[in-house]
C-alpha cells in the first residue's frame, strides 16, 4: 500500500507543475482581451466626461491621434466652446501643437495636463481596486487549498488507521 501511495504522491507532484503551466498559458491571452475591454471602458468614460458622440469618437479615430489625446480634444472643446472637428483640423491639417491650439482658443494650457492627469488618477484608483480584489481572491483560493489538503491528510490518516485495525 505504501508503494501505491508513494506513486500517487509522485504523480501528483509531476502533474501539478504541468497544471500550473497550462494555467499560465491560458491566462497569457488575457492581456489582449483586457486591453480591448479597457479601450472600450476608456471611450465610455470619455463619452460620459465630455459628452462625445459616436461620430466624434469616429472622427478622432480617423484623424490618427492617439487615444490618450482624446482627453485633450475633449478638454479644449469643452473649455473653448469649439467643436471637436475644429480642434482636430487645427491639430491634423494645420499641424499645430496642443499648447498652441490652447493658446489660440484662449484656453490655459494647464487644462490639457489636468484633463490627462484626471483620467490617470481615475485609472490608478480602478487598478488599485482590481489588484486588491485579485489579491483577496488569491488569498481565498490559497485558504481553500489548505483546507482541501488538511481534509486529504485526515482521510489518509483514517485509512491508515483502518488498515492497522484490520
Amino acid at each position: 500500500m505504501n508503494k501505491k501511495l508513494l506513486v500517487l504522491l509522485l504523480a501528483g507532484a509531476l502533474i501539478n507543475p504541468l497544471a500550473a503551466y497550462a494555467e499560465d498559458e491560458a491566462t497569457s491571452t488575457e492581456p489582449a482581451a483586457t486591453q480591448e475591454a479597457s479601450t472600450s471602458d476608456n471611450l465610455a468614460k470619455l463619452k460620459e466626461k465630455y459628452g462625445f458622440t459616436d461620430e466624434q469618437i469616429k472622427a478622432m479615430q480617423d484623424s490618427k491621434i492617439s487615444e490618450s489625446q482624446y482627453n485633450m480634444v475633449g478638454a479644449l472643446a469643452k473649455e473653448s466652446g469649439k467643436s471637436v472637428d475644429e480642434i482636430l483640423k487645427m491639430r491634423t491639417e494645420q499641424k499645430m501643437g496642443w499648447g498652441k491650439i490652447a493658446k489660440e482658443l484662449g484656453v490655459d494650457p494647464k487644462v490639457l495636463g489636468q484633463s490627462v492627469s484626471s483620467m490617470h488618477r481615475q485609472d490608478d484608483t480602478e487598478m488599485k481596486k482590481e489588484r486588491k480584489e485579485a489579491r483577496e481572491a488569491r488569498k481565498e483560493e490559497r485558504k481553500q487549498k489548505r483546507e482541501e489538503k488538511k481534509e486529504a491528510r485526515k482521510e489518509e490518516r483514517a485509512q491508515k488507521k483502518d488498515k492497522k485495525v484490520q
